[in-house]
């Protein structure tokens, strides 16, 4: 589904609503609607991945979340009986539980947000202003033949694709915004005032 909404002169924005690793890091959430419980497994490539999520776990307000203590594993095509055996044969059994794993489907997928702009400039000065302003935002780029970066904000992550296109009349910019709310709406505002200031400063009338 999708809305056009205008925001300001020349700037739309277009909504579109949802749309075996190392065991690094683990917690187990109680749902407070029922008796089930989930266990989360983050993986992480830097330290700051970690702190986002950790500062998450810690600072989450409904249920009870708990950080798992000891040593644990996740195993497959093994002999549970065997394994178990073997464990309780080396620690008492009241210190040994196991769980059975299975995969868990969510509904929840990410928006994407598209904000288009005219500017009467040429290609080459607006992606110039494009790259400006990602760089504002600390934006990594992440493939150059698609003008794909990723942004972290202190609203979540984001991934951000741009195009340029040549019309007669003037420049048009389209920049799309992918990633889980509240982020897509947050970086939407902030394209949508540096592009349309930017627009400002290069109208005719202006000049």
């Amino acid at each position: 589904m999708g809305d056009v909404v205008s925001t300001r002169a020349g700037v739309t924005r277009d909504y579109t609503g949802p749309s075996e690793s190392l065991f690094t890091d683990a917690q187990l959430m109680a749902d407070n609607t029922d008796d089930d419980r989930y266990l989360y497994i983050v993986d992480y490539d830097e330290d700051a991945e970690r702190k986002r999520v950790e500062y998450l776990f810690n600072n989450w307000t409904e249920g009870e979340i708990e950080r798992p203590t000891g040593l644990f594993r996740v195993a497959s095509n093994v002999s549970h009986d065997d394994l178990f055996e073997q464990l309780v044969g080396k620690v008492p059994e009241s210190q040994v539980e196991v769980y059975q794993l299975e995969d868990v489907e969510t509904s929840v997928e990410p928006d994407q947000t598209v904000v288009t702009q005219q500017v009467d400039a040429s290609t080459d000065a607006v992606e110039t202003f494009l790259e400006y302003i990602l760089s504002k935002k600390k934006a990594v780029l992440q493939s150059a033949a698609q003008n794909e970066y990723e942004v972290y904000t202190k609203k979540g992550r984001t991934e951000i694709t741009y195009a340029i296109t040549e019309t007669e009349e003037a420049v048009s910019v389209r920049v799309s915004i992918r990633g889980y709310p509240p982020a897509p709406a947050f970086l939407a505002e902030f394209f949508e005032t540096e592009l349309a200031e930017y627009a400002a400063s290069q109208s005719p009338d202006h000049q």
